[in-house]
């Protein structure tokens, strides 16, 4: 199934598919329908133009933004009085449109994604994740796999790269590493590839241009997330009717 590249000129096709890591402990505590959300698994492509050291990561055709409303109404009958709890849940998917261009030779990448309804364009050099190689080895994809981890945050990254695919290219943000990324396991999302191959046309990949656009940088717009994350809280209210007790809740859920 591999193939090591022996000659240079050539582009190739990852697909991946992105996934939430959730313990089932916790995704049984969610409302069916964020449950479902969860457990979909969004599709990715990285084309690498291995001549010219270029990448681009972006969304499948068919992995698009979404947001949605939904309620659903629990009444529960106590001796002396109802219980009567009406949930709204908003979930909005937002971020699922998003695209990563990198520039191996110039340490250069533009990125553009969304965190609830905003848009974050951005422009940064390549993030040093300082890994840290291991002896481990597995097979993914017919490809021998090297383990490596680093740390970002507070947080372990795991990544599993063969050297079969000399590049250093991977999904998303991550890259560094002597072989091409084939798996990065972080504390909330997983990437895996489930498709390597080499393009017959060649794919131009063009850089994207932010001339004209107001651009941050990764950390930069942590520190913006991080912000928006502790004004981000699920609200109720109560009131009496009668012998009846209402409580209208609102979750709202950022994918």
């Amino acid at each position: 199934m591999g193939f090591t590249i022996s000659t240079f000129g050539q582009t190739l096709l990852v697909k991946y598919c992105e996934n939430s890591i959730i313990s089932e402990e916790r995704l049984k505590e969610l409302p069916e329908e964020i449950r479902n959300e969860r457990m979909k698994k969004k599709k990715y492509n990285l084309f690498v133009d291995v001549n010219k050291g270029l990448s681009y990561y972006v969304n499948d055709v068919y992995t698009k933004n979404s947001s949605y409303n939904t309620e659903y109404e629990k009444e529960t009958q106590y001796d002396d009085h109802v219980e009567i709890i009406t949930t709204k849940v908003i979930v909005d998917l937002k971020n699922t449109e998003k695209f990563y261009y990198k520039d191996f030779g110039k340490d250069e990448m533009l990125f553009e994604f969304f965190n609830g309804d905003q848009l974050f364009t951005g422009k940064d050099s390549l993030k040093n994740w300082n890994w840290q190689l291991t002896n481990e080895t597995k097979i993914i994809y017919g490809y021998t796999c090297k383990k490596a981890t680093a740390v970002w945050g507070r947080g372990e990254y795991v990544a599993w790269f063969t050297e079969d695919i000399p590049v250093q290219a991977g999904p998303e943000k991550f890259d560094g590493l002597p072989g091409l990324i084939l798996y990065v396991g972080t504390p909330y999302y997983e990437y895996s590839a489930v498709l390597v191959k080499e393009m017959k046309d060649k794919v131009n990949i063009e850089k994207p241009n932010f001339d004209k656009i107001k651009t941050y940088t990764l950390e930069e717009i942590n520190d913006i997330i991080k912000q928006k994350i502790k004004g981000l809280q699920s609200s109720s209210i109560t009131t009496q009717d009668g012998d009846k007790t209402i409580t209208r809740e609102t979750i709202i859920y950022k994918n």
